[in-house]
């Protein structure tokens, strides 16, 4: 599925879902870089048994590098869960967080779901109370060192 453009301050940005093994290599790695790397996790620790059923989609700049990415899976008929999403450090701030976000709540509302959860850092809680998500309780300390917090947003009421 391929986006719209959108424009940031300082490039296009294109939103998509991975199609072709370069892009699945640049989505991945993308990952890897940014949430498992600096925590000296090896590589393929940033995929999980939901990825062959997960929607994905990426941020990719006006020369095709992929910037920023995110996965939304089903934990059930009402529920998905929001992981691995994250955008390089020299973009954030930019609005690219906030159209990878929307496009996973406009999946999310595709299926039909009420509801969608995810664990934040609690470095980036302000991010997605912006954008109407609660904290519920604290989640898991990943690593040892970075605090998660639980939160959701309801998308449908019934």
């Amino acid at each position: 599925m391929i986006f719209p453009a959108v424009m940031n301050r300082f490039n296009d940005i294109n939103l998509s879902t991975p199609q072709h093994q370069t892009d699945w290599d640049q989505y991945y790695a993308l990952r890897w870089q940014l949430l498992r790397k600096e925590w000296h996790q090896p590589l393929g620790s940033e995929r999980d048994e939901y990825e062959s059923d997960a929607f994905h989609v990426m941020a990719t700049n006006s020369t095709g590098i992929v910037i920023g990415v995110g996965r939304l899976h089903k934990l059930d008929s009402t529920a998905a869960q929001i992981r691995f999403m994250a955008v390089k450090e020299d973009q954030q701030r930019l609005g690219i967080g906030s159209k990878l976000l929307t496009a996973l709540e406009t999946q999310a509302t595709v299926w039909e779901l009420e509801s969608i959860t995810l664990n934040a850092r609690d470095s980036h809680l302000a991010f997605y109370r912006k954008h109407h998500y609660e904290a519920i309780e604290p989640s898991d300390t990943l690593f040892d060192v970075i605090k998660h917090t639980k939160m959701r947003k309801f998308i449908r009421t019934q």
